[in-house]
Protein backbone atom coordinates (compact mmCIF):
# COMPACT_ATOMS: atom_id res chain seq x y z
CA UNK A 1 0.00 0.00 0.00
CA UNK A 2 1.05 3.78 -0.25
CA UNK A 3 -0.48 7.13 -0.36
CA UNK A 4 -2.45 8.41 2.47
CA UNK A 5 -5.95 7.20 3.83
CA UNK A 6 -8.21 9.46 5.71
CA UNK A 7 -9.17 7.98 9.31
CA UNK A 8 -10.86 9.81 12.03
CA UNK A 9 -9.69 7.88 15.00
CA UNK A 10 -6.43 6.80 16.57
CA UNK A 11 -8.39 3.48 16.53
CA UNK A 12 -9.00 3.25 12.49
CA UNK A 13 -5.31 4.31 12.22
CA UNK A 14 -5.07 1.12 13.95
CA UNK A 15 -6.55 -0.70 12.03
CA UNK A 16 -4.86 0.73 8.50
CA UNK A 17 -1.57 -0.21 10.02
CA UNK A 18 -2.64 -3.34 10.20
CA UNK A 19 -4.14 -3.57 6.93
CA UNK A 20 -0.87 -2.27 5.54
CA UNK A 21 1.01 -5.47 6.87
CA UNK A 22 -1.39 -7.58 5.17
CA UNK A 23 0.79 -8.75 2.09
CA UNK A 24 -2.76 -9.06 0.35
CA UNK A 25 -4.32 -5.73 0.70
CA UNK A 26 -4.09 -3.82 -2.89
CA UNK A 27 -6.18 -0.90 -1.94
CA UNK A 28 -7.89 0.81 1.16
CA UNK A 29 -10.63 3.01 0.60
CA UNK A 30 -12.24 5.41 3.41
CA UNK A 31 -15.87 5.77 4.05
CA UNK A 32 -16.32 4.54 0.61
CA UNK A 33 -20.27 4.41 0.48
CA UNK A 34 -23.39 4.83 2.14
CA UNK A 35 -25.65 1.93 2.55
CA UNK A 36 -29.10 2.47 2.84
CA UNK A 37 -32.14 -0.12 3.36
CA UNK A 38 -35.71 -0.39 4.96
CA UNK A 39 -34.82 -2.82 8.28
CA UNK A 40 -38.04 -3.12 10.56
CA UNK A 41 -40.25 -0.55 8.61
CA UNK A 42 -37.72 2.09 9.25
CA UNK A 43 -35.16 3.95 6.77
CA UNK A 44 -31.29 3.22 7.88
CA UNK A 45 -28.28 4.75 6.79
CA UNK A 46 -25.08 3.53 7.58
CA UNK A 47 -21.60 4.71 6.01
CA UNK A 48 -18.72 1.98 6.99
CA UNK A 49 -15.88 3.17 7.93
CA UNK A 50 -13.39 0.98 5.14
CA UNK A 51 -13.75 -1.24 2.14
CA UNK A 52 -10.38 -3.51 1.71
CA UNK A 53 -9.83 -4.87 -1.48
CA UNK A 54 -7.52 -8.19 -1.00
CA UNK A 55 -5.66 -9.90 -3.98
CA UNK A 56 -7.61 -13.50 -4.95
CA UNK A 57 -10.23 -12.74 -2.32
CA UNK A 58 -13.90 -10.75 -2.27
CA UNK A 59 -14.11 -7.20 -0.82
CA UNK A 60 -13.45 -6.46 2.94
CA UNK A 61 -16.01 -3.79 4.55
CA UNK A 62 -14.76 -3.05 7.54
CA UNK A 63 -16.31 -0.93 10.63
CA UNK A 64 -14.08 0.27 13.28
CA UNK A 65 -16.04 0.45 16.76
CA UNK A 66 -14.21 0.26 20.67
CA UNK A 67 -15.17 -2.81 22.50
CA UNK A 68 -17.15 -0.23 25.29
CA UNK A 69 -19.98 0.67 22.04
CA UNK A 70 -20.24 -2.43 21.03
CA UNK A 71 -22.90 -3.49 23.76
CA UNK A 72 -25.11 -0.77 22.90
CA UNK A 73 -28.45 -1.62 21.17
CA UNK A 74 -28.45 0.83 18.80
CA UNK A 75 -24.95 0.13 17.89
CA UNK A 76 -25.47 -3.49 17.66
CA UNK A 77 -28.45 -3.19 15.50
CA UNK A 78 -26.98 -0.94 13.25
CA UNK A 79 -23.58 -3.52 12.58
CA UNK A 80 -25.98 -6.02 12.79
CA UNK A 81 -28.47 -4.49 9.21
CA UNK A 82 -25.35 -3.75 7.48
CA UNK A 83 -23.55 -7.06 8.31
CA UNK A 84 -26.29 -8.42 6.56
CA UNK A 85 -26.64 -6.01 3.35
CA UNK A 86 -22.69 -6.61 3.16
CA UNK A 87 -22.58 -10.02 3.04
CA UNK A 88 -25.94 -10.53 0.84
CA UNK A 89 -23.58 -9.06 -1.98
CA UNK A 90 -21.08 -11.81 -1.12
CA UNK A 91 -18.55 -9.46 0.13
CA UNK A 92 -16.98 -9.97 3.83
CA UNK A 93 -17.96 -7.49 6.99
CA UNK A 94 -15.66 -7.40 9.87
CA UNK A 95 -16.17 -4.97 13.30
CA UNK A 96 -13.18 -4.83 14.08
CA UNK A 97 -12.18 -3.44 17.97
CA UNK A 98 -8.40 -2.39 19.65
CA UNK A 99 -6.33 -5.45 19.03
CA UNK A 100 -4.22 -7.17 22.21
CA UNK A 101 -1.60 -4.49 23.78
CA UNK A 102 1.30 -6.26 22.95
CA UNK A 103 0.20 -7.53 19.41
CA UNK A 104 -0.08 -3.63 18.80
CA UNK A 105 2.99 -2.38 20.46
CA UNK A 106 5.09 -4.86 17.87
CA UNK A 107 3.19 -3.91 14.79
CA UNK A 108 4.03 0.00 15.91
CA UNK A 109 7.37 -1.09 16.19
CA UNK A 110 8.04 -2.95 13.14
CA UNK A 111 5.89 0.01 10.73
CA UNK A 112 9.34 1.89 11.81
CA UNK A 113 11.09 -0.16 9.37
CA UNK A 114 9.25 0.43 6.04
CA UNK A 115 10.38 3.56 5.21
CA UNK A 116 11.61 3.53 2.05
CA UNK A 117 13.82 6.35 2.54
CA UNK A 118 15.89 4.16 4.89
CA UNK A 119 15.39 0.69 3.28
CA UNK A 120 14.28 1.02 0.16
CA UNK A 121 11.37 0.57 -1.96
CA UNK A 122 10.61 -2.76 -0.77
CA UNK A 123 10.68 -2.15 3.28
CA UNK A 124 13.00 -3.24 5.59
CA UNK A 125 14.40 -7.27 6.19
CA UNK A 126 13.05 -9.87 3.49
CA UNK A 127 15.38 -12.50 4.90
CA UNK A 128 18.77 -13.15 5.41
CA UNK A 129 19.69 -11.20 1.53
CA UNK A 130 17.09 -8.87 2.09
CA UNK A 131 16.26 -9.57 -1.75
CA UNK A 132 16.31 -7.15 -4.90
CA UNK A 133 15.66 -3.57 -3.77
CA UNK A 134 15.89 -4.67 -0.07
CA UNK A 135 18.31 -3.80 2.81
CA UNK A 136 18.64 -5.50 6.15
CA UNK A 137 18.51 -3.69 9.06
CA UNK A 138 22.37 -2.87 9.26
CA UNK A 139 22.16 -1.63 5.76
CA UNK A 140 19.54 0.84 6.37
CA UNK A 141 21.11 2.23 9.76
CA UNK A 142 24.46 2.71 7.54
CA UNK A 143 22.38 4.86 5.45
CA UNK A 144 21.13 6.81 7.93
CA UNK A 145 23.46 10.41 7.56
CA UNK A 146 22.89 12.03 10.85
CA UNK A 147 24.66 8.32 12.57
CA UNK A 148 27.97 8.43 13.98
CA UNK A 149 30.81 7.66 12.99
CA UNK A 150 33.38 5.51 15.19
CA UNK A 151 31.98 3.71 18.08
CA UNK A 152 29.34 1.53 17.70
CA UNK A 153 28.46 -1.21 15.78
CA UNK A 154 27.79 -5.05 15.05
CA UNK A 155 27.61 -6.55 18.45
CA UNK A 156 28.09 -3.43 20.96
CA UNK A 157 26.13 -0.98 22.44
CA UNK A 158 26.30 2.31 22.20
CA UNK A 159 24.34 5.63 22.37
CA UNK A 160 23.68 8.08 19.89
CA UNK A 161 26.69 10.60 20.67
CA UNK A 162 28.97 7.55 20.41
CA UNK A 163 29.53 6.44 24.24
CA UNK A 164 28.88 3.19 25.51
CA UNK A 165 26.06 3.47 27.95
CA UNK A 166 27.62 1.54 30.75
Amino acid sequence: MSGHVIYESRLELTRLLYADFDRGTEAVLAQPFLLSARVDGGKRRHVPDFLILRRGRVPLVVDVKPWHLLTRPKVSFSLGWAREAVESRGWEFEVWSEPPEAELANVRFLAGYRRARVFGPGGGGGGRGGGPGRALLGGGVRGLSHRPRGRGGGGRAATPWGRRPW
